[in-house]
């Protein structure tokens, strides 16, 4: 993803930096975790929101599930435009190949990474 957004914006270089984290952690009780196993309604509703940067806030301090990528952003879009119901939404993204995503949103969140 580096590589490419540097090709894509032909400035920079790219850089990745890898962390651990224990998934302990998201069931230890110590963090306020959300996780989306698959898209739902309440998931698209909440990639929305976080889009929209709207004043939104959830007070979650890691979200896990599904990656909105592009593919998923383009099925948003549609839906915003009223092209497609929620519920149609949802049905196209379930069956996309989607891979998990970790938003890491707090100082007490990012303290549990382990710089590799």
């Amino acid at each position: 993803m580096a590589l490419r957004r540097v090709r894509i914006t032909g400035e920079g270089v790219p850089v990745v930096t890898a962390y651990a984290f224990d998934e302990a952690c998201l069931r230890s009780g110590e963090l306020n975790v959300k996780v989306f196993e698959q898209p739902t309604e309440e998931w698209a509703l909440f990639i929305l929101a976080n889009r929209r940067r709207d004043d939104f806030f959830h007070g979650y301090d890691v979200v896990v599930g599904p990656i909105a990528d592009d593919g998923v952003a383009l099925q948003l879009d549609r839906y915003e435009r009223h092209f497609i119901s929620l519920a149609a939404l949802v049905e196209e993204l379930t069956y996309r190949k989607l891979n998990r995503q970790y938003y890491f949103g707090t100082v007490r969140a990012v303290s549990k990474l382990e710089l590799l």
